[in-house]
């Protein structure tokens, strides 16, 4: 095997590759001496902190099962966009709710200021 993961990769039916972050992996050619120019499949955060280090050559892609239950790019995008749509709504939630703090600890500071001019005076 050349994974270099003990979780095995699935392949879907429209022969898909995902890697164990459930994402599409993408195709890269080696250079190396040993392997110049054999194709592979490797997870597309490649090199990042979210990297799964997913790994597999193309031409051994036919070993890997089908998943039948596995969900498509399409239905992956679309739940995607919902989550990222449904966190944006958390922002502007948060957002407003800091302008109002922020409205208040103004209003706190200038009655506390006004209150010590009076005091003073």
């Amino acid at each position: 095997m050349s994974s270099s993961s003990s979780a095995m990769p699935i392949r879907n039916p429209s022969n898909r590759i995902y890697c164990h972050c459930n994402m599409q992996c993408a195709v890269y050619t080696s250079h190396k001496s040993h392997s110049e120019g054999r194709k592979f499949y490797r997870c597309s955060r490649n090199r990042s902190e979210d990297d799964c280090n997913f790994f597999r050559w193309c031409d051994e892609v036919n070993d890997l099962p089908y998943d039948s239950d596995s969900r498509s790019a399409e239905e992956l995008a679309k739940t995607s966009l919902s989550h990222i749509l449904s966190l944006r709504d958390e922002i502007l939630k948060i957002k407003k709710l800091l302008v109002i703090i922020l409205i208040l600890v103004v209003a706190i500071a200038m009655k506390n200021l006004f209150s010590s001019c009076i005091c003073n005076c």
